[in-house]
């Protein structure tokens, strides 16, 4: 048997740096949990998450009303943010302040929607709707549950730091 040593080392180096990698995301996962978390005003934890109970995801940051799942296929910098029971005038402020930060960049030829989050006027009936923006792309949806005075948002794929300009802004009344 006629081994390569050169393939060898190079299939060593392949796997080091392979694993460095996945080390650096986990451990900026983490570190974007704690900034979710201060974000917050300090309230919430992280948790190791198991396939099947969510997105996949490197872990996740709870806190009463708030999970936001670090996502698996990014660095670490991208996450999948629940908002459960806002209020409407909480909804309100995420939406103006989302759509603010998020305006369409097109030309004037553009036909995105001026505003791509639901007003509350569509969302009185229970249901579902779609929520849009940055590059006028969904990014979710809004949920209202039957006899319920309360939404529900939830947004699939967002920069971490969107989702603790979010935080913040939910938490400015608080």
């Amino acid at each position: 048997m006629n081994k390569n040593p050169t393939s060898d080392a190079m299939a060593t180096t392949f796997r080091a740096a392979r694993d460095s990698a996945r080390s650096a995301a986990k451990a900026a996962a983490h570190v974007a949990c704690l900034y979710l978390i201060e974000a917050n005003g300090g309230r919430g934890g992280i948790h190791e998450t198991w396939r099947g109970e969510g997105p996949d995801s490197w872990c996740q940051m709870a806190a009463p009303g708030i999970t936001a799942h670090i996502l698996a296929e990014s660095f670490g910098d991208r996450a999948r943010v629940a908002f459960r029971a806002l209020t409407e005038a909480e909804y309100e402020r995420l939406k103006a302040g989302a759509e603010d930060r998020n305006a369409c960049y097109h030309d004037e030829d553009c036909e995105c929607d001026d505003a791509p989050w639901p007003a509350l006027g569509e969302l009185a009936e229970p249901g579902t709707s779609e929520v849009g923006f940055r590059n006028c792309e969904l990014r979710g949806q809004v949920t209202r549950a039957a006899g319920s005075p309360t939404l529900d948002l939830t947004l699939d794929d967002e920069p971490v730091g969107e989702v603790a300009a979010l935080i913040r802004l939910l938490r400015a009344d608080r």
